[in-house]
């Protein structure tokens, strides 16, 4: 399980790079909406950050979880994130167990 924290600055980080803004991650809110906020996000930047998000995180956004609710603050990407982080955790095999006999 990745830290939420750690999920947390990530997420930041890649809204920073996708947006091209100018500020440093830490200094945005986590309750800072993304789209129709301070950000001046709009759709087409809705994408730039899902393929930053994708990229920094190894996941891939379905085409069916692209919702408005989905950008409605940091707070929410990071849960998103956090969520499926922890899905693809539990998916992937733990190749220390030990093997049944």
């Amino acid at each position: 399980m990745v830290d939420q924290q750690e999920v947390k600055r990530r997420v930041k980080k890649a809204i920073v790079d996708a947006l091209g803004l100018q500020i440093d991650p830490h200094a945005i809110p986590d309750d800072e909406v993304i789209f129709g906020g301070g950000m001046g996000a709009d759709s087409t930047a809705a994408l730039e950050v899902v393929f930053e998000i994708e990229e920094a995180f190894g996941i891939e956004v379905d085409d069916e979880e692209l919702r408005v609710d989905l950008f409605d603050s940091v707070s929410s990407l990071t849960n998103y994130v956090q969520r499926r982080l922890d899905v693809d955790d539990r998916n992937v095999p733990n190749v220390n167990a030990p093997k049944p006999r």
